[in-house]
């Protein structure tokens, strides 16, 4: 983020918001460890936070810390929508344009006149965010959503819960720290992430080892 992203941002969020946060449609491992961890942070901050993501998810990651929580808009059309037009504030993570949030939703967010922020490491996002923070280079939007942390100087807000979130997106979009993606950042923020009292080992297990043989 630049400097007037993390002023703007700063402002923005010095003030309790009712904030919804959402993923792009088929949400992956980074996609709900990037939502729920910001999730997680913005509800230490004192801010009223929900995930609502387009539809279901993969059971392997449903273990996550908050995700007994998340509502599922397929599932539940008439609550996420109300949720959404009560937010103050949108977040749209892990993803650069509103119809990767499905049809429904898209047309939701689109006539939501409320105040949005994109955090995406994909490449042309679309402009329909008053912050966008958009860097191809970076492995994960978790990754991001550390950086947003940082930036804040909020590092110290960092628990097991924000952790564990954040480490699942890396670790499955970098391809368990294989793919060339991973840079000296990437392993840099994990080693923070592990020093809040995370479990990798366990983390590991939960997102590869869950699944039964059928």
């Amino acid at each position: 983020m630049n400097d007037e992203q993390i002023k703007r941002l700063k402002h923005i969020l010095n003030t309790r918001q009712n904030i919804v946060i959402i993923p792009h449609k088929n949400p992956d491992g980074d996609a709900m460890g990037s939502t729920l961890g910001l999730c997680h942070f913005l509800t230490k901050l004192g801010h009223k936070a929900k995930v609502v993501v387009p539809n279901d998810y993969p059971d392997f990651l449903k273990w996550l810390p908050g995700s007994e929580e998340v509502i599922i808009h397929e599932l539940n059309t008439k609550h996420s929508t109300s949720t959404i037009e009560k937010a103050d504030l949108i977040f749209t993570l892990d993803f650069n344009a509103l119809h990767r949030a499905g049809h429904s939703l898209e047309k939701i967010l689109n006539n939501a006149d409320t105040r949005k922020i994109m955090i995406d490491h994909h490449q042309q996002p679309e402009d329909y965010a008053e912050i966008t923070y958009s860097d191809v280079t970076i492995a994960s939007t978790c990754e991001m959503v550390y950086n947003v942390i940082e930036n804040l100087g909020e590092v110290s807000k960092l628990d097991a819960s924000i952790a564990t979130c954040l480490y699942t997106g890396i670790m499955t979009d970098t391809g368990s720290f294989k793919f060339s993606s991973t840079s000296s950042r990437t392993h840099f923020i994990v080693g923070k992430l592990m020093e809040s009292g995370i479990s990798h080992a366990e983390i590991h297990q939960n997102v590869f080892d869950s699944n039964s043989y059928e």
